[in-house]
């Protein structure tokens, strides 16, 4: 009897897995075969799936992107607005190799693209824009670029960490942007 496959599983499986292979050895310095031997798939497979290494990673932060989503709403539900900022640190902090991974495969990705080609691509100005509304949301903000502003000091964050000499841990510097937010809301409150 031959085998069924949940395609739609097994694609986020190759998606997942080539996160950390985006990480580890850089979105630039791995090509398509390259990752489907490190997969252990036909590059036939790969290409059923993904028509090129770019659609791959289009879908990998489509795919990325939407379980943090996920993640920042459960972590917001029913909360008030410093306890919400608490929860945005603890999610930082627990999940903080992955977000250095996506920072690092971001960075990686930026140096070896053009930034008009990275700026006018649908998929990530799709992502762009739901990451400013998802952190809007979350915050309970009506104002875009404040959430804009707060999503580019986090991702700074992450950036710094990636040339981590030890002297400011992960965990010290979020805490620090959650005391400056709560400081900041507490006299210029949303709710």
């Amino acid at each position: 009897m031959p085998k069924i496959v949940d395609s739609e599983q097994y694609r986020k499986e190759i998606l997942y897995k080539c996160f950390d292979l985006f990480a580890e050895k850089g979105y630039a310095n791995v090509t398509t075969r390259q990752l489907s031997k490190e997969l252990g798939i036909s590059t036939g497979a790969m290409y059923h799936y993904f028509p090129s290494k770019q659609a791959l990673f289009e879908q990998l932060v489509e795919e990325v992107s939407m379980q943090e989503f996920q993640l920042f709403k459960t972590a917001a539900r029913g909360h008030p607005l410093s306890e919400r900022i608490q929860a945005l640190e603890m999610l930082l902090i627990e999940n903080e190799d992955h977000f250095i991974k996506q920072a690092a495969i971001w960075v990686d990705f930026y140096q070896h693209h053009e930034i008009a080609e990275i700026n006018e691509n649908p998929v990530f100005q799709k992502i762009d824009r739901r990451s400013q509304q998802e952190i809007s949301e979350f915050l309970n903000l009506t104002d875009l670029k404040l959430a804009r502003f707060i999503w580019t000091l986090i991702n700074g964050i992450l950036i710094e960490q990636l040339e981590d000499d030890g002297s400011f841990s992960f965990r010290e510097q979020i805490h620090l942007l959650t005391q400056m937010l709560i400081a900041y809301f507490e006299k210029y409150s949303p709710d």
